[in-house]
């Protein structure tokens, strides 16, 4: 470029010798333009030479960075292979364990089925169970009350059981008492057709036809009447005693004296006197006493002997204590 314009510069000298004024300026103006023109080119060439170094420059980082990812790129592939590896392999795997698992899953299924079934069937069971404890806890709630109850009437039971008891033991005590009382009272009479016996909580006073009759008679004799006076006395304070005087003959049928056609006749009507007797004392209350006959039917002993027919033809009075009380407490 500067040796262009060198050569121009010259040429224009050369010229100017020989040219004409207005040429010249003509020319100097072009020179003019040509260097402006020349200066601009310059500078633009230097914007371009200073462009080209900065791409210069870039096109190397570039060329470094193409460098860096290609190698980059060579070990990302070889990392990629690697991985593809992996994952292929553990592809591989997760359809064996994908398999695997199925089949596992299939056999939990029926294990899971089984179960529950077993369960439902459990559970049925325990419903049973629930609704049977159920029944039993009602039940065991009414034998509860039940049992209370059977409690409460035992104990009340229990207590009119020991009032028994002691009215009884009462009784009975009166009742041995009574029989030493008669015993002391016929003293002399025991052994001659009279006996005194403790027998089922009463006393049995028997006294034998000869000690109060004749034979076949009813009336009491002096001898009879002493006796059955003694005894009236003794029983004359005994004011809760049911006296009961019964008639006993043998078997031998009565031959018809009087009114008397048979054994019945002369049982009650002996029994009936007795009482008669024992009444003329007038302490002693009519309402305790009660005749009875038995003809030949209640025998102590043997009809076919002499001694087993005068043993049978008897009275016996009968001392039994008032269980009135007795039989109020187990009405209740």
């Amino acid at each position: 470029m500067q040796r262009l314009i060198l050569y121009t510069t010259l040429y224009l000298l050369i010229l100017s010798s020989c040219i004409t004024p207005n040429i010249y300026n003509k020319l100097a103006n072009e020179k003019d333009v040509l260097k402006s023109k020349l200066n601009d080119q310059e500078m633009s060439n230097l914007d371009l030479r200073s462009e080209a170094e900065e791409l210069r420059a870039e096109i190397n980082s570039l060329n470094d960075k193409i460098i860096r990812l290609t190698n980059d790129s060579v070990q990302n592939g070889g990392a990629l292979i690697a991985l593809q590896n992996k994952y292929n392999e553990l592809s591989e795997s997760y359809d064996l364990l994908v398999s695997k698992s199925s089949r596992d899953i299939a056999n939990k299924a029926k294990q899971n089925k089984r179960i529950l079934e077993q369960l439902e069937e459990v559970q049925t069971n325990l419903f049973a169970k629930e609704d049977e404890l159920t029944k039993l806890s009602n039940d065991l709630a009414d034998k509860k009350k039940e049992l209370k109850l059977a409690q409460k009437n035992l104990e009340a039971r229990s207590t009119r059981v020991s009032e028994l008891e002691s009215i009884i033991s009462k009784k009975d005590s009166m009742v041995s008492e009574l029989k030493q009382s008669i015993s002391k009272a016929l003293i002399g009479l025991e052994g001659d057709g009279l006996s005194i016996e403790k027998r089922n909580g009463k006393i049995y006073v028997s006294l034998e036809e000869d000690l109060l009759f004749a034979s076949g008679e009813y009336r009491v004799n002096e001898k009879g009447v002493v006796a059955l006076k003694k005894l009236a006395v003794a029983l004359s304070s005994q004011k809760e005693l049911e006296i009961l005087v019964e008639g006993h003959t043998d078997s031998i049928p009565l031959s018809g004296k009087g009114f008397l056609s048979d054994n019945w006749d002369l049982s009650v009507m002996r029994s009936t006197h007795v009482v008669k007797v024992l009444i003329k004392n007038s302490t002693l209350n009519p309402l305790q006493l009660t005749a009875a006959g038995r003809a030949e039917f209640s025998p102590i002993s043997s009809n076919t002997t002499i001694e087993g027919r005068s043993a049978n033809r008897r009275i016996e009075i009968i001392l039994s204590p008032n269980l009135d009380d007795v039989f109020k407490l187990l009405e209740e």
